[in-house]
């Protein structure tokens, strides 16, 4: 994750924060998701993306398979993160949880994934995704870090891993002993003065 996130860090010098949340956002889920060098697919695109904002989503994916993610939470940022992850290039959403399975079923509906369900684990161990997206609330997160990356997907998770610093680290040691890809997403890391006070 250093790696990535330096990478990262390189990139996000050419993005104008405030005008392209979208851009970041699809870099953010590039980078969960691509299965090899991070550092040549930044060399490659950062030039290209000075020029649109959203240039990103001519991407091909020609080569790679299509993502197949599952959502945990549809409750707003559940559904703010769906909306993006269906205009991702190369990304499927296939099925989406939460408690209230109203919710589920009108996300699911709103964005036309095939499945909807109110049990987080029938998300994490569906054999057809390769990335969960973790929107629930936050004392349910590090569980589910855990529980994605035993069943060896990887995973994107709002903010915090955990609700204390031992989870924390339980779940991060979880994701590395599993070999899978934890992004969590903070957007305020990116943003000018969080950047002068690290």
């Amino acid at each position: 994750l250093q790696r990535y996130y330096k990478d990262f860090s390189q990139y996000r010098r050419s993005c104008l924060l405030e005008n392209n949340k979208m851009k970041i956002f699809f870099a953010l889920l590039l980078s969960l998701v691509n299965l090899h060098d991070a550092t040549a697919f930044f060399a490659t695109t950062t030039n290209r993306l000075r020029s649109s904002s959203l240039s990103m989503m001519a991407e091909s994916n020609d080569s790679q398979k299509d993502i197949r993610v599952g959502v945990i939470g549809a409750g707003r940022i559940g559904v703010v993160h769906l909306e993006a992850i269906t205009k991702a290039p190369g990304v499927t959403p296939v099925i989406i949880s939460n408690p209230t399975i109203s919710k589920a079923e009108k996300a699911a509906k709103q964005f036309n994934l095939p499945q909807f369900t109110s049990d987080a684990m029938d998300v994490i161990e569906d054999p057809n995704i390769d990335a969960v997206w973790i929107c629930s609330p936050s004392q349910f997160h590090a569980d589910q870090i855990k529980a994605a990356a035993a069943a060896g997907k990887d995973i994107f998770c709002e903010k915090p891993i955990a609700t204390n610093l031992a989870e924390t680290v339980e779940a991060i040691n979880a994701c590395n002993e599993a070999g899978v890809k934890l992004m969590i997403g903070l957007q305020r890391r990116f943003y000018e003065n969080f950047k002068r006070v690290k």
